[in-house]
């Protein structure tokens, strides 16, 4: 999905997790993954899945209370991890073998600080 048709008027890109090149080799995942967008804004963290049957999920980026990061023996290795999103009466958005993890929740982090310095 383009993300020119996502995006709000004025919502601006901050920062596009991509899908590590391991996700390719699970078979029953590979529609899945090339069906995928994701990304966060500096308004919303957003995670859209599916080709015929589309899956979208977003939660506004002040709300996202949690990032936990999860990787295997050889994700640390090949630096690909899980990533739990939890927000405020959103729930939990999970994603699957990210590429840099521990930057994904960096950018989100730092997004949010920005939107906490700014001026009321």
């Amino acid at each position: 999905m383009k993300i020119s048709k996502i995006i709000a008027p004025g919502e601006t890109i901050m920062y596009r997790p991509r899908l590590s090149k391991i996700a390719y080799f699970h078979l029953g995942s590979l529609i899945r993954n090339l069906t995928t967008t994701i990304f966060v804004s500096d308004k919303r963290f957003f995670h859209s899945h599916g080709w015929i049957h589309r899956h979208a999920h977003e939660i506004v980026i002040g709300k996202v209370e949690s990032i936990l990061v999860e990787q295997s023996f050889w994700g640390r290795i090949f630096n690909y991890g899980t990533i739990k999103v939890s927000g405020t009466g959103a729930g939990t958005i999970v994603l699957r073998f990210i590429k840099r993890p521990l930057e994904f929740q960096r950018q989100v982090r730092a997004i949010q600080g920005a939107g906490d310095a700014a001026p009321a």
